[in-house]
């Protein structure tokens, strides 16, 4: 027996918000069956597009505004997908796990195939309320599957959190070989 979290969204809810960020986009329907791994696994529809964009979907949740620190940049010559990290180039169902890799290295996940990177944000963009939840007995999450240059060495990853003070959902980056028990590396994989 599958018991979501209550941030999650039914895969109806996702398609039509797929529809509306995306319209020309062809969805797949979702399978018949999803049988979750983990106990934290949860049915995610994931639609490619560049970091920037999908940042620019994600909604802050309501009363909190977003952050991009300007550490974070997304051209080439400073941010690439981690070695071996899988790239979906349609549309696709995944079986997304939010507390993969909770309080270690994220840069011990580098070369992992199953590694998520954009499909974080393909998370905030389906499930809105998933920040909220967070430091409440769930990570935030680590975009683990990119790299970062700082100083001529792939040595950075982006990450999220949820800022209360200041009500703002923040996209910084950080050290790959700190570790920290509120965050994970979130995985992937496909249905």
């Amino acid at each position: 027996y599958w018991n979501p979290p209550s941030w999650w969204r039914t895969p109806e809810q996702q398609l039509a918000r797929a529809r509306q960020l995306w319209p020309n986009a062809v969805l797949p329907e979702p399978p018949k069956e999803f049988t979750p791994r983990t106990k934290s696994e949860v049915l995610l529809l994931h639609v490619p597009d560049t970091f920037d964009n999908l940042w620019n979907l994600v909604d802050a949740p309501t009363c909190y505004t977003k952050y991009r620190g300007e550490d974070v940049k997304s051209d080439k010559r400073n941010l690439r997908l981690a070695p071996n990290k899988v790239e979906f180039a349609q549309p696709v169902w995944l079986a997304f796990d939010p507390e993969r890799g909770k309080g270690e290295r994220p840069d011990s996940f580098w070369g992992q195939a199953d590694t998520a990177a954009s499909e974080v944000f393909s998370a905030l963009i389906q499930f809105p309320e998933w920040s909220l939840a967070w430091f409440n007995g769930t990570s935030a999450p680590n975009l683990t599957g990119y790299q970062l240059k700082y100083d001529g060495n792939w040595s950075l990853v982006p990450y999220l959190f949820r800022r209360d003070d200041d009500r703002q959902l923040r996209l910084n980056v950080f050290w790959a070989d700190y570790r920290d028990d509120d965050w994970s590396s979130p995985s992937v994989r496909e249905c």
